[in-house]
């Protein structure tokens, strides 16, 4: 359970920002926040991965059903934000950087610490 500890408190971090009040920023493709998303849901899946490899229980199907879990928890968020908070709204885009965010981490961590662990062995 330690390993996965940074994984839930950044769990709780972005679960806190989505149902802050704030202001709505315009919808568009390469906004700001989009790039806060695609970096927030990043490292959230770069923590997971991180803890399965720590614990030895890495494989590239755990690594997808991670990619899943963390892309799937943004697209809940989205409707939470939706369904809950009158001021905050439902964005795809937000769900699309979410998801890249999280597909561009995983490949980060196999080039960063999967390649240099198998060059070690």
């Amino acid at each position: 359970m330690k390993p996965y500890l940074p994984a839930i408190l950044w769990a709780l971090v972005i679960l806190g920002l989505s149902i802050s009040p704030t202001v709505q920023l315009p919808e568009t493709i390469l906004a700001p926040d989009k790039i806060g998303h695609l970096v927030v849901y990043g490292v959230l899946n770069w923590l997971v991965l991180r803890a399965l490899h720590t614990t030895d229980s890495f494989s590239v199907g755990r690594a997808l059903w991670s990619l899943l879990v963390v892309s799937l928890y943004g697209v809940a968020l989205e409707f939470v934000q939706w369904a809950f908070f009158p001021n905050r709204f439902f964005e795809v885009w937000d769900m699309v950087a979410n998801a890249t965010g999280a597909v561009l981490s995983y490949f980060l961590f196999k080039v960063v610490v999967l390649n240099r662990s198998a060059k070690r062995h």
